[in-house]
């Protein structure tokens, strides 16, 4: 472990030892060690694993931070908390098994999609990056669909198995998640049915609205012109243009 003295940086256990900081590769000519087997003892192996990967590209040199394997760690208890629940924190886990909203249903199958993808690239750290969007949804909910957790339970197994595991048998499988299919995402429900687009007055954000994805451009305008953040900008207003890009924007010069 490194500290800083003075202007530098130094060894904890040997102050006499300056440490660079550039990167090198471990060596312990440079002081530069990281016992994994201390790193598993506080924070699990499951914590260590996804730390490894969530670094960057697994092709790519990337410089260790011991400090950022907490906020996996921090993931991984948030997702345990989600479908598990904890005595110690009296935090009551509620899985149900209630259908999904469209949202969640949505992102889920867009998450089955794009973590399959990056396992395939071997892009382990985007993989992850979308198993903690979906656990952040969770957070969200007074009551987790069984369906939902069960397929968090099989996409997370490959990167922190452990906990998986005791995921899936707190959901009352077996055997074990490891040797279930790979969840199948539906094509179908990857598309957004409603957009948000923002609305310009003069060039300037006055508002938005939530429409459906196949409105036509009239009807879009028609919104944009009824919403009460825009209204006050354009009424008694000559209208000079009024243009729709289509699923990013409408913009109203007005003078």
């Amino acid at each position: 472990l490194v500290e800083k003295k003075g202007d530098k940086y130094v060894l904890r256990a040997n102050s006499e030892i300056a440490v660079d900081a550039r990167s090198f590769k471990m060596g312990k000519s440079r002081g530069n060690v990281v016992n994994p087997t201390n790193m598993i003892e506080n924070y699990g192996a499951d914590a260590f694993r996804l730390d490894e990967m969530y670094m960057g590209p697994l092709e790519a040199q990337k410089p260790l931070n011991t400090r950022d394997i907490i906020v996996m760690s921090r993931f991984l208890n948030s997702v345990g908390l989600n479908i598990m629940g904890d005595e110690e924190s009296h935090k009551v886990a509620n899985v149900q098994d209630v259908a999904p909203s469209a949202e969640l249903e949505q992102l889920t199958h867009r998450t089955i999609k794009k973590v399959g993808e990056d396992i395939s690239a071997l892009r382990f750290n985007t993989a992850i990056a979308e198993l903690i969007k979906l656990n952040n949804e969770l957070n969200k909910l007074d009551v987790v669909p069984k369906q939902t957790a069960e397929t968090l339970a099989r996409l997370l197994a490959p990167f922190a198995p452990h906990l998986a595991e005791e995921l899936w048998k707190t959901l009352g499988h077996e055997p074990s998640v490891g040797k279930q299919a790979w969840p199948a995402f539906d094509e179908s429900k990857l598309a957004s049915k409603t957009i948000e687009v923002p609305i310009q007055v003069n060039g300037k954000l006055r508002g938005k609205i939530v429409v459906d994805a196949g409105a036509s451009e009239a009807a879009i305008l028609e919104a944009a012109k009824a919403d009460a953040g825009v209204k006050p900008w354009i009424e008694g207003k000559a209208m000079k243009k009024a243009l729709y890009v289509p699923g990013k924007l409408v913009n109203f010069v007005v003078g």
